[in-house]
């Protein structure tokens, strides 16, 4: 693998590249960045030279420049749409390069509507301070993200979460399990939906959308930053919510479709006075729909609402709360293929049918709230102190599970648990910049505190009966018959736990040059694990305290300035490992390397990519005893290795287009027998691809009026670690039709044209063609 990733990297420096040089003589050049209101850097806004030809488009973050200029008096015009132009003077000398630097009367939001009603690159805004906690630009990072943005999730009318997901390269996000608990495939490893603005909020429910700015994916093991339990070895997903701005706007949606579909959700954001220091945004939603199979239903109700206020120019605050309450049945029905079902044609028979009825009813209430404190300690050192924390207190929630018993009998468990959890988090950054002799550092130390907390929980199930499920008529499972069994059992399980999580890290960006990188960074963590307490037994059985070092490198270096960058990095992640093995010695941390390499472009809007090649190796795994029935031991081994290729273009104005292509090959190097040499069960495809292209009319009597189309590819998935079912590949077409107007917008979305039957990564069915219909009024 290490020469393949040389080989990749050597062919990423030979990419041609061609830099217009302005040297003549008698000529001068202008330099500046464009500011929005707010103090955030502004891209894509157009700027020209008055009493010249010379315009240019300020870059991702905000600078521009003109070549080959006059010596003289000019005055730079910046136009946005349906601002005044602004203007300032400036005067240029022979020789020598003049600054400037221009500030918009329109903040950071107001700004991204203009350029997105003007047809500009909606999809490429990638900065993303959760990637490294610190201020640094796309060009500067050596770590491989995507930010999926609240235009694209528009454009897609996404009502499902995990549909946001699929336009990230290289990952799988079919997965959904229980109450509609989601899951995302990573560059071989599944990593679930628990971090919320940077930090640790567990969600084993649905996630509703309404409430994102953004879901950001970020690719490695990241444990320097994140720590364990909450990322896995192949990367982090990251869901932004939406945060109030200093003018007043007001969404009202409605949506139908498929399956009973009906939603409605409104977006409210105003300042709350004059001098727009206090400003409030709240979200609310209701979403009702069916289910394509034969049972199936969900009702859901969402409240969020978002306060930020600015004590003065040092201390700001920001909280944000959601309260949310999901009703209705498994998300969705699906088969456990075990040992009987090696085709996946034999489950096609069943794609269709839940074996229980609505009865089977679940209520889900749960909440999260998050608060920010940012203290400007000087003019170049902040402070921002973090605090989070959620859960569920969901009592008598009912599942079931399918198995088929051969080739006409079927059994049909029901579990009945109540589910109580919370996570508390503290955190506490300082960001800061200083130089030694020339050279640059920007500083983060950083210290966190996490409390995983489940509260008495229990868990009882049994097998209802047996049913020959090829039969188009079965018994009604109701809940009278559920209770009469139920109230007859005792919990199989019933318990407490509780994990207290500590770390301390600290990170240091340093540019030896403007072009030159190194990104140094290191976490020590430290799990209290008290274990699990047993009502059942009155022991408590697994408590440990382990602790683990977890360091990050990278390098960048722009082969041209704020343009096209090469980057190398290494990224460790850990998982704790509870137990002993035979001789009663303790498990060692679980310990993931990524080497990676690449290169990342960001040509004036246009175009922006991002190609990379990692080798991922996973030490001291635990895995089976051969000699120790009941115990195991920790010599295993697995690999995962790939490259990655992400677009996002803007070729003509109106037009956008963004993919991407992900090739992953995951294996067990060191394992039992029965896997070794295999692909992990659950791995996602080895190969994947995205591509989703829309074009809107920026001018004339029908601007706003636009169409959209897109494919996911993915190759055949496993399903099990000895790989005897896999699950086929498959290719969803995807458009949608809007007409998007300053005072309402109408979407019509079409999601799998084809009709093609697909399955989620645990054999769960996947809706066949359905659509959607979507009615925004703007105030």
């Amino acid at each position: 693998m290490k020469s393949f990733l040389l080989r990749c990297m050597a062919v990423l420096c030979l990419l041609p590249f061609t830099l217009e040089l302005s040297a003549q003589s008698g000529k001068g050049s202008i330099r500046g960045t464009v500011y929005t209101s707010d103090g955030e850097t502004a891209a894509a806004v157009g700027l020209r030279l008055a009493g010249t030809k010379k315009q240019v488009i300020s870059r991702e973050d905000g600078t521009f420049q003109f070549r080959d200029v006059a010596a003289g008096t000019y005055e730079i015009e910046v136009f946005l749409l349906g601002h005044e132009t602004l203007r300032q003077s400036i005067t240029v000398a022979a020789g020598q390069q003049a600054e400037a630097a221009l500030r918009l009367n329109a903040s950071q939001k107001t700004l991204q509507e203009v350029i997105i009603a003007g047809g500009a690159n909606r999809f490429a805004r990638k900065e993303s301070e959760s990637a490294t906690r610190m201020p640094l630009k796309n060009l500067e990072n050596p770590q491989v993200y995507t930010v999926v943005g609240a235009e694209l999730m528009k454009e897609q009318v996404i009502i499902d979460y995990k549909d946001a997901i699929k336009n990230v390269p290289g990952v799988n996000s079919t997965e959904t399990v229980s109450n509609g608990r989601t899951s995302t495939i990573i560059r071989g490893f599944r990593t679930g939906s628990f971090i919320r603005n940077g930090l640790t909020a567990n969600q084993l429910i649905t996630v509703d959308p309404a409430n994102l700015e953004s879901v950001e994916v970020l690719k490695g093991p990241s444990g320097t930053l994140f720590g364990t339990g909450s990322v896995s070895y192949g990367g982090v997903v990251n869901r932004v919510t939406k945060r109030p701005f200093d003018v007043f706007r007001s969404e009202l949606s409605l949506t139908a479709g498929s399956f009973g579909l009906n939603r409605i959700t409104a977006d409210i954001n105003t300042p709350l006075n004059e001098d727009k220091t206090a400003l409030l945004r709240v979200n609310i939603g209701r979403h009702a729909s069916g289910s394509f199979q034969e049972s199936g239903y969900r009702k859901n109700y969402f409240l969020a609402a978002a306060f930020s206020y600015k004590a003065n120019e040092k201390l700001s605050f920001m909280v944000d709360l959601e309260l949310f309450r999901n009703e209705g049945t498994p998300a969705v029905a699906y088969i456990n293929p075990t040992a009987n079902v090696k085709n996946w044609k034999e489950m096609e028979q069943y794609y269709f049918r839940t074996y229980y009825s609505n009865d089977l009813r679940s209520v889900f209430p749960g909440y999260n709230l998050y608060a920010q404190m940012n203290y400007k300690l000087s003019g170049k050192w902040t402070s921002t102190t973090l605090f989070s924390t959620g859960g569920v207190n969901a009592r008598q929630q009912t599942q079931f599970t399918g198995t088929i018993l051969n080739d006409s009998m079927l059994s049909r468990r029901v579990q009945r648990y109540s589910h109580n959890y919370q996570s508390i988090q503290v955190q506490q950054n300082v960001n800061g910049e200083f130089q030694t002799g020339g050279i640059r550092h920007r500083v983060l130390i950083g210290a966190d505190y996490l409390a995983d907390i489940t509260q008495p929980t229990y868990i009882m199930n049994y097998i209802h009966d047996s049913v020959r499920y090829k039969e188009a008529a079965l018994p009604i499972l109701t809940t009278e018959m559920m209770e009469e069994r139920l109230s007859q059992l005792q919990p199989g399980s019933h318990y407490s736990s509780h994990a207290d999580r500590y770390g301390i890290y600290a990170a240091d960006a340093i540019n030896f040059t403007d072009r030159l990188l190194l990104l140094l960074s290191l976490r020590w963590d430290k799990v209290d694990n008290r274990g699990t307490f047993s009502y059942i037994t009155g022991k408590t059985t697994g408590s440990y305290n382990k602790s683990s070092f977890s360091p990050k490198a990278g390098v960048v270096y722009q082969l041209v300035k704020n343009r096209l960058s090469v980057f190398a990095n290494y990224m460790n992640g850990f998982s704790y490992n509870t137990g002993q093995d035979f001789n009663g010695g303790p498990f060692k941390p679980e310990q993931a390397n990524q080497w990676e390499g690449g290169l990342k472009a960001e040509l004036g809007g246009k175009l922006t990519a991002t190609l990379s090649a990692y080798d991922i190796t996973v030490t001291d795994k635990l895995r089976t005893d051969p000699d120790h029935a009941g115990f195991s031991i920790q010599d295993g081994v697995q690999n995962s290795k790939g490259a990655e290729l992400e677009l996002i273009s803007n070729p003509v104005a109106g037009l956008n287009v963004m993919g991407g292509y992900g090739f992953n090959e995951s294996v067990f190097k060191k394992s039992n027998k029965n896997v070794e040499g295999k692909r992990p069960g659950r791995s996602g495809g080895k190969h994947m691809a995205n591509v989703w292209a829309s074009y809107r009319l920026t001018g004339g009597k029908a601007r706003g009026l636009g169409v959209g189309a897109g494919v996911y590819y993915t190759s055949e998935i496993p399903f099990d670690d000895a790989n005897t079912l896999f699950f086929p590949a498959y290719a969803l077409v995807n458009g949608t039709v809007f007409y998007d107007r300053p005072g309402y917008r109408i979407g019509l979305k079409l999601d799998n044209i084809s009709n093609v039957r697909y399955w989620g990564p645990w054999g769960e069915p996947q809706p066949p063609r359905n659509y959607a219909v979507n009615l925004i009024v703007k105030l």
